[in-house]
């Protein structure tokens, strides 16, 4: 009742034959009281790391449909390819502090 759906389609998306929408994503994890990222985790099989500065369910930033893409995306990406990733953001939040200064 939490999620806002009926437990067939919650059965569907346990199952792998249907694929939920980042909203019901969003509430099945409320629902759970976990962060998206600890389901994300579960079905990838790995373990997710508390502290540091990652951006994860519940920090400051909202997330908009500009960082929900980035996500998809990023968890689309091999290791190596994740690693370049985020240098490139790393390079670009340096060229912003040196474009302000």
């Amino acid at each position: 009742m939490e999620v806002g759906t009926d437990a067939g389609n919650l059965s569907r998306i346990e199952t792998g034959k249907q694929k939920p929408s980042i909203g019901r994503l969003e509430n099945i994890a409320r629902a759970m009281n976990v962060g998206v990222t600890d389901l994300y985790a579960l079905v990838e099989n790995v373990q997710v790391v508390r502290g540091g500065a990652e951006l994860r369910d519940g920090d400051e930033l909202p997330y908009g449909d500009d960082l929900r893409l980035l996500r998809r995306n990023f968890s689309s990406l091999d290791a190596s390819h994740r690693k370049l990733a985020i240098e490139f953001v790393k390079l670009l939040n340096r060229m912003q502090r040196e474009d302000k200064a």
